[in-house]
């Protein structure tokens, strides 16, 4: 991986600063593969983002019918929860732009078992996204940060963050025992371009060990940035930004 791209912006501008690099982005893989496949992230900072991108200009900027979206990782709960990351992508994004149906795909929380969303929703991912080799890749993954350093649903010392490059999603528990289901780290780290949205003061001593600090994917998990064979940014607000050393 070659350095990865830190971006610090004023918080007044983070979400427009990161819609203008999504909509490039998109429209580049468009143009290289005819379609973008994109893990989209959870959490109230990729949601201004999403609101965005669904209003102008942004959203004629996109060709929503070439976008086929799905979740870096979902909790075990309907979608229709206030907790579920699907529902909150729908109102902030899907339902306000003209995007088919059937280039969405949620996790399924209502099949029997966690396991077996896992399973069904990594058989989805490997009949729509690129393959590079034995591998998944993914034009595109949004990914935020925990103040304990998870990334996606990989916590600090989940068994998911020693699972096989090959696999594609798992089930997987939080420390207080929530179920989520969470795409691998063989996955994230073979996407073609990642992208972290980090804001809040909340976040900064986390950015600073996980950019600045030792390396250690089984304490911080978003640590596995180093792995990554695509290209890396991080976007981060002034806040989050705020204990970082300058280099």
């Amino acid at each position: 991986m070659s350095k990865p791209a830190i971006e610090i912006v004023a918080t007044r501008s983070f979400s427009s600063a990161v819609a203008d690099e999504l909509v490039m982005l998109i429209r580049d893989a468009i143009d290289e593969h005819g379609k973008c496949t994109i893990a989209l992230a959870g959490g109230s900072t990729p949601g201004s983002t999403y609101r965005l991108l669904s209003r102008q200009p942004y959203v004629s900027d996109i060709d929503w019918g070439k976008v086929y979206l799905f979740w870096g990782d979902e909790r075990w709960v309907g979608h229709d929860d206030t907790q579920s990351n699907y529902r909150m992508s729908r109102e902030t994004l899907i339902d306000q732009v003209p995007i088919p149906e059937e280039n969405i795909f949620p996790v399924d929380t209502t099949a029997g078992s966690p396991e077996a969303a896992a399973t069904a929703y990594s058989e989805a991912i490997r009949n729509t996204v690129r393959q590079d080799g034995d591998r998944i890749a993914f034009d595109l993954i949004l990914l935020g940060i925990g103040d304990d350093g998870h990334t996606a649903s990989l916590f600090p010392h989940s068994p998911a963050l020693s699972v096989a490059d090959t696999e594609i999603c798992v089930a997987t528990t939080r420390p207080d025992g929530a179920t989520r289901i969470t795409l691998t780290p063989g996955v994230l780290k073979a996407a073609s371009q990642v992208v972290f949205l980090v804001s809040g003061e909340t976040k900064a001593e986390v950015v600073r060990k996980i950019l600045q600090g030792p390396q250690n994917i089984e304490e911080l998990p978003a640590s596995l940035y180093h792995s990554m064979t695509g290209s890396v940014s991080w976007f981060l607000d002034t806040a989050a930004a705020t204990r970082l050393e300058k280099e």
